[in-house]
């Protein structure tokens, strides 16, 4: 009797550390690992939006009157980074966001200072996002021409090259663009993006529907809701392109 009693209390006791152990019989397991960014170092390239342009109002100037003025805090490439920062935290450290936006600049002008910028950052990704100062101009195809030698530069040297589109525009606002001349370009780069085997960030449908509370007071300049719409692009993009699995 007391022998049988013995070899039921043992078999409950084994059963009871099977389940414990998720019945594999195996102790605890360490933490899951988590997926990686193939590269980390980037290259946010462009005019004033890359700056991280926004409208602000002037103290003391009733009537809605505002000027233009950088946050860097604001822009885009800086809100992306904290969230691949985020994202990726083990590599928190050694992600790099270099912030190359300056305000007014054409693509001319942009093709020119590029190579020098690109070089110095040492970047293995370039965001690449430019144009509306002087598209009226010279229109879709001479535009997405300039895009192109951007592009071609920072790939012949290995890089990741990544082409936003255009943002929206707002009518009736005091720097509001040419809509379809907008969409003309964002059509021809999406088509130099696939040619050059490039991923294409369609910014102008992500920010589209809300453009009129996404886009600041003049039209053309996001505000910083908006800089949290592209760079949420950016970040889906790059996640897809350059994430690694553990």
């Amino acid at each position: 009797m007391r022998r049988g009693f013995w070899f039921a209390f043992a078999a409950v006791c084994t059963a009871t550390l099977a389940a414990c152990s998720g019945g594999t019989g195996k102790g605890p397991t360490g933490p899951t690992a988590a997926p990686r960014l193939s590269k980390t170092r980037f290259l946010a390239f462009g005019d004033s939006i890359t700056a991280g342009e926004v409208t602000t109002p002037v103290a003391g100037r009733p009537g809605g009157i505002t000027t233009l003025a950088i946050v860097p805090s604001a822009s885009y490439p800086t809100v992306l980074q904290s969230r691949l920062a985020t994202a990726y935290p083990a590599q928190a450290g050694s992600i790099v966001m270099t912030n190359a936006g300056t305000s007014n600049e054409t693509l001319i002008e942009g093709v020119a200072r590029f190579d020098q910028v690109f070089s110095s950052s040492q970047a293995q990704v370039v965001l690449l996002q430019e144009g509306v100062n002087n598209l009226n101009l010279i229109g879709p195809d001479t535009s997405t021409g300039l895009m192109r030698i951007m592009v071609q530069q920072a790939k012949n040297a290995g890089a990741t090259v990544f082409v936003g589109s255009m943002l929206p525009t707002v009518a009736g606002r005091t720097r509001s663009q040419n809509a379809a001349a907008l969409v003309a370009y964002n059509n021809v780069l999406q088509v130099m993006s696939g040619q050059e085997n490039v991923p294409y960030v369609d910014l102008y449908n992500a920010l589209l529907p809300d453009a009129a509370t996404l886009i600041g007071s003049d039209g053309l300049h996001p505000n910083e809701a908006g800089y949290r719409r592209m760079a949420d692009q950016f970040f889906t993009a790059l996640r897809t392109a350059l994430e690694q699995a553990p």
